[in-house]
């Protein structure tokens, strides 16, 4: 399945349809597949797929790892925002900027965002961008932020 068939199934059918068709290709490695299972433990929509914080972040991390950009901005967004998890700015801005890195977008990214709002010190900042560079040396399937 690709990304367009895996959006409209996700937004077409109950999370549990959508989790029973998606979870084999997840497990094959489909980073469309793995988002979407990650994306429906954290938030389920209808409440049909019971929830689990760590199971979902896992998957988000192994999209991540095959390089899907929405997988990082998720990880971002629930480190700064979401109150399941113990916030931590540091990987929240660490996972926006890897994203921008591999976007090439380093200028306009959503790790900008997070330096105004919550203000982060110039050495957090530095924190953040070392270990997002580190992760591109080595190869997203190697990097720490992303292991489990």
């Amino acid at each position: 399945m690709n990304e367009e068939d895996i959006i409209s199934l996700f937004y077409a059918k109950s999370h549990l349809e959508t989790y029973e068709v998606l979870f084999p290709l997840a497990q094959r490695g489909n980073k469309f597949a793995t988002y979407f299972i990650g994306n429906m433990l954290i938030s389920p929509i209808d409440q049909t797929v019971e929830t689990d914080i760590l199971g979902g972040v896992s998957y988000l991390k192994m999209s991540a790892k095959a390089g899907y950009l929405p997988a990082l901005e998720f990880l971002g967004n629930l480190y700064a925002y979401n109150e399941k998890v113990k916030n931590d700015l540091v990987a929240a801005h660490t996972f926006f900027y890897l994203a921008a890195l591999i976007d090439n977008k380093v200028d306009i990214g959503y790790h900008l965002m997070i330096e105004d709002e919550f203000g982060i010190s110039e050495a957090n900042i530095n924190k953040s961008k070392e270990l997002a560079e580190a992760c591109m040396a080595v190869g997203l399937e190697n990097c720490e932020l992303l292991k489990e």
